[in-house]
């Protein structure tokens, strides 16, 4: 599977600001403080969802589902995710989201509908992170370490699975060590993506001998005796999207992506 076009500047409309209720007014997240205490604002409460987040969950799946099945899927996402639905957190309402967008797919099979549809469930995430990349140098094992830390940074931030978390630092440690085994020197770029699917992608780039055999790699016909071959078929089958760029003599750009749903 070819890796589509990276992701454009990400919009400045999604990542900030406080989440709104149906009829636009902010939801306070925050008690006033108590003049009679004299203690100063009492701590922050869990954000109050109800009807609020659910209504905008299905305002956005009422353009693509019948209402039977838009409320199977909200009710099943809610027992999913195991969220209460009056009272949740911005954690509870990304795992909401994401339980969501998982059951929309099983029902809307035109793919522009259903990239327009889990385009705007994720703008209702008024506070999911905004897309970063951490770059690591890599020359020994040690950075290697370094690169798969990076890519569990990102995976907490994104409240991935665990699942998906292993898979992910998995992927990291086997395109990191190809290239000091390799190359001897490279660069690992781990970034999470938010458009037009969640994703976290890596990129291992190296400016070594290229790969003059990369098919015969890809298909199992070949493996060295440090194994290279395992180590990309390995990457490959744990990814949702796969590319190498390579040519001898000019190095090896390897990009991967797993979609986060």
């Amino acid at each position: 599977m070819k890796i589509p076009p990276r992701d454009g500047p990400p919009s400045s409309g999604g990542a900030t600001g406080p989440p709104s209720s149906r009829s636009g007014g902010p939801v306070s997240t925050r008690m006033p403080s108590s003049p009679q205490s004299g203690r100063g604002p009492v701590p922050s409460t869990p954000q109050i969802v109800g009807r609020s987040i659910t209504d905008q969950i299905e305002t956005v799946l009422a353009q693509f589902l019948s209402p039977a099945v838009r409320k199977s899927v909200i009710d099943c996402g809610i027992r999913q995710a195991k969220v209460d639905p009056l009272y949740a957190r911005e954690g509870d309402l990304r795992r909401l989201l994401v339980e969501v967008k998982r059951g929309v797919k099983l029902f809307v099979r035109d793919q522009a509908q259903l990239d327009r549809c889990i385009t705007e469930l994720g703008e209702l995430d008024h506070a999911a992170p905004a897309p970063r990349e951490i770059t690591i140098d890599v020359r020994n094992e040690e950075d290697v370490l370094r690169a798969r830390s990076a890519g569990r940074e990102l995976c907490i931030e994104h409240l991935v699975s665990d699942v998906l978390q292993t898979k992910i630092v998995t992927a990291i440690s086997e395109l990191g060590r190809n290239i000091v085994r390799y190359a001897g020197n490279g660069q690992i770029i781990v970034r999470s993506l938010t458009s037009p699917m969640r994703a976290i992608e890596i990129i291992a780039q190296d400016h070594g001998p290229g790969i003059s055999n990369l098919q015969e790699i890809l298909s199992g016909k070949y493996r060295s005796r440090h194994g290279m071959g395992a180590g990309l078929r390995g990457t490959k089958a744990l990814m949702d999207a796969f590319d190498v760029k390579t040519a001898p003599g000019a190095g090896t750009t390897v990009t991967v992506r797993k979609y986060l749903g």
